[in-house]
């Protein structure tokens, strides 16, 4: 086998090779487009999801905002803790109503505010707040 025949098998066998390595991680969809095949980031993850918030006039406080933003995600808000049940009564700031782009977390964290700490119970895509301890009244 001579120089020009070695180097043209050399490079067919790495675009076989290239060729495999694209066709398990991608699929064309058209004659020119190729797409992932796996779950984008925000589906695998769903609390760093990007999204768009815009809140109605019937969404008066922080719980009602909660609740709102999580509508879709597949999480529901636990608020059985006596914190949660503080901040669900909290009215609503104004500069929130209208958020995003936005991760739903930081949405979630936004809405509570600095003094809140937004817990994730991913396994049963549960969440809720605890009070930050930096600003925990003193008793």
């Amino acid at each position: 086998m001579n120089l020009k025949q070695s180097l043209t098998t050399l490079l067919i066998g790495l675009s076989a090779a290239s060729g495999n390595l694209v066709a398990e991680s991608t699929v064309h969809t058209d004659r020119y487009t190729l797409h992932a095949v796996a779950p984008r980031a925000d589906q695998a993850a769903p609390m760093n999801a990007i999204i768009n918030v815009s809140m109605g006039k019937d969404v008066l406080t922080v719980g009602d905002a909660v609740r709102e933003i999580l509508k879709g995600s597949g999480y529901r808000w636990s608020s059985k803790r006596d914190n949660d049940k503080l901040l669900d009564t909290l009215p609503l700031p104004a500069i929130v109503r209208e958020m995003g782009p936005i991760t739903l977390s930081d949405a979630l964290k936004t809405v509570a505010g600095e003094s809140w700490e937004l817990r994730t119970d991913h396994l049963n895509r549960i969440v809720w707040f605890e009070i930050n301890p930096k600003h925990q009244s003193p008793r």
